[in-house]
């Protein structure tokens, strides 16, 4: 593929393009300082593919990518990104970026994403250009080039009418399973058949589990029809314990329908707070005042205990205990996403210290990628069950280690402040130092110096996100009695000063 890079920071900039020279094989053909130069490079460029930071100087790369789509400019995208930045990651997911890549960005993550938009975009060029039919899902999921041909085609199918209005829902499928989906969308149509002076069309996106459909009549006529349908979201909601979020804006012509779409989407984003059981008027969540409310830490910290521990149910309990704390109606709905991104965050930074396989696989199935688009509570705390049982896994531990394996373990755990070495891990367990290498390298796939390393590191991201430690502070408490020393390793560890990376 031929990249592109955009990146203000040289040696950021630098270091990728050496990765993707040296370790894939693909092409840099020009690197970026900021979004203005990519502006004018991209288009001259014609690259497969663009690699830009979310924030930068004179323009980050959210303004560089939405100036591109409105230039008819839609290059696969991939963003890189902080932590901190994850609501700027959402907003670039939806103009069509790829894959986004949390800083600092390891050889092996890169490669396993190159490799994935390679696979996708030969399978979109053997492809036909058009599918059959579907205007309506061109115009919301497809190309720019798709979108102004389905303009043109549903300005012929949907013409303006003076005093009609255009109802704009979009409904998000996520938990439905099929034998669910289908008698949604029997209740759906049922209610269309209630205003046949309604127009009528929809669409759905399998991959975004979208469902978008277009109501076309007088004003009144589709408030009844909104009102008929928040009573079949009632009755999906408390008689059958479903959730399907659904938002609704309206326009008054179809140049407008993309906006609405996006006003939308601010709606599913508030039944996190409001719940499902009625559509969210686009205009209500923009005018929404909520109230904030303090990271439920205590909580916090009897899941990881429960974690560290293995204990399934606890783990549980404190994941429902913490949802109980941050759902709330009266809470802002995008500080209980972040909320819950950072524990999703910090578990799977527990899961690097006590279940290395399990932090594995909760990478390769990117479940925080997954948080960013799911829209209902339900989702997000079967996903943090899902992976809080998987740290916990007794199997998934005895695959990493044995019992001599999970005592050294316990041992870093409560020694690692102090000044402990593979010896004196050996001596503590009663096994010469030269056997718990060995077993070590063997078992954990890295030697002992390199884990307590990571270890430590992993510890101190925590304090620097979550606390206003001084640095020598938050070094002295991860075993480092000299703070250069350990900004040094800091920087080795995770490419970033522990100042830049706070």
């Amino acid at each position: 593929m031929r990249i592109v890079i955009v990146e203000d920071e040289k040696l950021i900039r630098e270091g990728l393009a050496e990765m993707i020279k040296k370790d894939t094989g693909h092409m840099v053909v020009a690197e970026c300082r900021n979004g203005r130069e990519g502006i004018e490079i991209i288009p001259a460029c014609s690259p497969d593919l663009v690699i830009t930071d979310i924030r930068m100087n004179d323009m980050d790369g959210l303004e560089m990518l939405t100036a591109l789509r409105s230039m008819g400019e839609r290059v696969p995208s991939i963003i890189i990104s902080g932590y901190s930045e994850f609501e700027y990651a959402r907003q670039a997911m939806r103009l069509g970026v790829e894959e986004y890549l949390l800083k600092p960005v390891s050889i092996d993550v890169l490669q396993e994403t190159l490799q994935r938009i390679e696979r996708k975009l030969s399978a979109q060029r053997k492809r036909m250009v058009k599918p059959p039919g579907s205007y309506m899902r061109e115009y919301f999921f497809g190309s720019d080039s798709e979108k102004r041909e389905a303009g043109r085609a549903l300005s012929m199918i949907f013409p303006e009418e003076e005093g009609k209005a255009f109802g704009v829902l979009l409904g998000y499928y996520g938990d439905a399973r099929t034998g669910a989906m289908k008698e949604r969308e029997f209740l759906l149509h049922n209610v269309e058949s209630q205003f046949p002076q309604i127009d009528f069309l929809e669409a759905w996106n399998e991959q975004m589990h979208f469902k978008v459909v277009v109501l076309k009549g007088k004003r009144e006529d589709a408030e009844g029809f909104l009102r008929a349908f928040d009573d079949m979201l009632e009755y999906d909601c408390q008689r059958k314990g479903q959730e399907t979020p659904w938002g609704v804006d309206f326009c008054e012509k179809i140049q407008e329908w993309g906006q609405a779409f996006w006003n939308d989407e601010k709606a599913l984003s508030v039944c996190l707070a409001l719940g499902c059981s009625r559509v969210v008027r686009a205009w209500e969540a923009f005018g929404r005042n909520a109230k904030g409310f303090d990271y439920p830490m205590q909580t916090e910290k009897k899941i990881m205990s429960a974690l560290g521990a293995g204990d399934k149910v606890k783990a549980k309990a404190g994941i429902e205990e913490f949802f109980g704390q941050v759902a709330d109606k009266e809470h802002d709905a995008e500080e209980i996403r972040h909320s819950l991104v950072k524990l999703m965050s910090n578990m799977s930074d527990m899961a690097k210290e006590v279940n290395q396989k399990a932090f594995e696989d909760l990478r390769k199935k990117d479940y925080m990628k997954e948080m960013l688009h799911v829209y209902t509570i339900r989702e997000m705390e079967e996903i943090l069950v899902k992976a809080s049982q998987a740290i916990c896994d007794k199997k998934d531990k005895d695959g990493i280690g044995n019992y001599t394996i999970n005592r050294t373990l316990e041992y870093i755990r409560n020694h690692y402040k102090e000044g402990i070495s593979l010896e004196k891990a050996a001596e503590g367990l009663n096994i010469t130092p030269e056997y718990l290498s060995m077993l070590f390298k063997r078992e954990m796939g890295m030697n002992f110096s390199i884990f307590l390393k990571e270890f430590r590191i992993s510890h101190a991201k925590r304090l620097l996100r979550e606390t206003d430690m001084k640095i020598y502070e938050v070094a002295q408490e991860c075993g480092y009695s000299n703070s250069n020393y350990f900004a040094r390793i800091f920087k080795e560890v995770t490419g970033v000063s522990p100042a830049e990376y706070r």
